[in-house]
């Protein structure tokens, strides 16, 4: 017995001086199991979960800034000042604003207030304003007279052309006549001038520019 006892006791002895001199065979720790990265390679390391960035939620899309609604009124076309209205415009041949050299200021019961301007001819004249004429151009003239007989009448604007006319009139101190002739105005004041140089001019009584 004893010597069975000292056997097996060798036997531990010798198993235990095995294991002190052999270094045991390490096995390695078992690795948890990686996911490789989408996308990627096998075998490439992978992100832990903890470091990877979770997807942000989309920020909402900045107020859009609709322009500002124009107003859709009405706007009023812009407005053409029309030029004053002129004419027609009358002078009375005996205004005193006039300029007579020589001419005279004759009752006349049938003319345009109760008179007229005579004695035009020779060195005698009848000068008459036409204020305010919107623009140059031709204008209207017509002019009231009177005579027994025919006789020339010349006129000329601001010492412009002379224009002559051949007037026969009613045969009558009394009854007035008229005659109308295209002129030639400057814009603006001018003075047209009644006279006869070679002779006798009628009686005048109102001039017209329209």
């Amino acid at each position: 017995m004893s010597r069975r006892v000292l056997g097996w006791a060798a036997l531990v002895l010798a198993v235990a001086a095995t294991i002190a001199v052999v270094p045991p065979l390490i096995m390695p720790a078992p690795q948890p199991d990686r996911t490789p990265a989408a996308g990627g390679p096998p075998g490439s390391p992978t992100v832990p979960p903890s470091s990877v960035p979770l997807p942000s939620a989309p920020s909402p899309p900045a107020p859009s800034r609709t322009p500002a609604a124009r107003s859709h009124a009405a706007v009023p076309p812009a407005r053409t000042i029309a030029p004053a209205a002129f004419g027609p415009v009358t002078v009375h041949a005996a205004d005193p604003a006039n300029i007579r050299v020589g001419a005279r200021v004759i009752e006349c019961p049938t003319c345009v207030d109760g008179s007229r301007v005579g004695y035009i001819g020779g060195p005698n004249t009848l000068a008459v304003r036409i204020a305010g004429v919107p623009r140059a151009g031709e204008w209207t003239l017509t002019v009231v007279y009177e005579t027994e007989q025919p006789r020339t009448l010349k006129l000329a604007v601001d010492g412009g052309p002379v224009r002559e006319l051949t007037l026969a009139g009613a045969r009558s101190w009394l009854i007035p006549v008229r005659v109308s002739v295209r002129l030639r105005l400057p814009k603006g004041d001018c003075w047209i001038r009644f006279f006869n140089d070679t002779g006798s001019a009628p009686d005048i009584n109102t001039i017209t520019v329209s």
